[in-house]
């Protein structure tokens, strides 16, 4: 959202979503720093680490794009959107028995925020924006 956001600079919800997606990246990073709990996080037959990668490299090539895209506003949004519909498709927040309390906590506020994006996102989709 930060590529968004220069290129949209008086469209303060990408500045926003910016933040809060700096947020999230904390709370998986303060998960990392307790490897005894990230088992049935990282378990292969949880997310296919081949998977994770390719996503990654996907993200990577659309940040890196946005400013040269040529995609307008109302594409941004849309591209927006897709992303935050697939990460919920995806069931990556999904808390799974044997979860610790501290990584379904953070699943489920990460799940949350990925719900409030939406709904900001399709907003300016469905004109209902102020």
């Amino acid at each position: 959202y930060t590529a968004y956001a220069d290129l949209y600079p008086t469209v303060e919800l990408w500045r926003t979503l910016a933040g809060e997606e700096y947020g999230h990246a904390a709370l998986l990073r303060s998960l990392a720093k307790r490897t005894d709990e990230l088992g049935p996080f990282v378990d292969a037959r949880r997310f296919r680490l081949d998977e994770v990668r390719a996503e990654t490299v996907r993200l990577r090539s659309i940040v890196r794009t946005a400013p040269v895209a040529g995609v307008g506003l109302l594409g941004a949004f849309r591209l927006a959107l897709k992303l935050e519909d697939g990460l919920i498709e995806s069931q990556v927040f999904t808390v799974c028995e044997g979860d610790s309390p501290e990584l379904a906590a953070v699943l489920s506020s990460l799940a949350e925020a990925t719900e409030g994006h939406r709904a900001h996102l399709s907003e300016p989709l469905s004109g209902k924006s102020g």
